[in-house]
């Protein structure tokens, strides 16, 4: 997470600066002052991520929601700005938070915004390690409940409903992969995802030592 300095010939919106340094050096770089340069220059890049993990992935993936995509974007911009900006007051972040999701949810919807909001969880890391009782901590676990798709490996959350995507094999896929990678145990209790992850693990639960327990009763293994 990293404060961009003041460059007023710039002719990139602060949302399509963040993206960029997302993707080219894993760091969100923000403005503390907003910018009056419009935002949707964002959307090309947006649309770039969604074919560049389409053609990494190789799945059958939802169509891709600009709306949704820009939205998602700019929640995600808009927390790292509280993140390093600390002096914005809780209102102004709850307001930030509350801004709904433009379209109904459905796989389309959990997938665009997964674009930009699976750094959800370094977000969350990051911000708890400066202040675990800061109010932008507490607003970035209720946003990752609503959108469990792109949160797996924040712990402690209430029981997220997954029906939004979980019907979709491409995303079920990608949730369970998560889970795996994660060694996320508070996402296990769903049969949906739990029989997708034992028939992952199969015979190898060696090497998902975390998560074959809580998936495999002691009664089913043979010695």
């Amino acid at each position: 997470m990293q404060q961009k300095g003041d460059n007023g010939s710039c002719t990139v919106s602060d949302l399509a600066l963040c993206i960029q340094s997302l993707v080219n050096d894993g760091r969100a770089a923000v403005s503390a002052q907003t910018s009056a340069i419009d935002d949707v220059d964002a959307l090309p890049m947006l649309r770039e991520l969604d074919r560049c993990v389409r053609d990494e992935l190789a799945l059958d993936l939802p169509a891709f929601s600009p709306n949704v995509a820009l939205w998602a974007a700019r929640l995600l911009y808009q927390l790292c700005r509280c993140v390093v900006c600390r002096d914005i007051p809780e209102e102004q972040i709850k307001a930030m938070c509350s801004i709904p999701c433009p379209e109904p949810r459905g796989p389309e919807t959990d997938w665009s915004a997964d674009i930009t909001l699976h750094y959800f969880p370094k977000l969350f890391q990051f911000a708890r390690h400066l202040s675990s009782a800061d109010p932008l901590v507490a607003q970035i676990k209720k946003i990752a409940e609503e959108w469990p798709l792109s949160s797996v490996g924040i712990a402690g959350l209430e029981k997220p409903n997954l029906d939004s995507f979980i019907g979709h094999p491409a995303l079920r896929r990608i949730y369970a992969d998560r889970i795996l990678a994660a060694a996320d145990t508070s996402r296990l209790g769903d049969a949906r995802v739990d029989d997708l992850l034992r028939a992952d693990i199969g015979i190898h639960r060696e090497l998902a030592s975390e998560i074959a327990p809580k998936l495999f009763e002691p009664s089913h293994d043979t010695h």
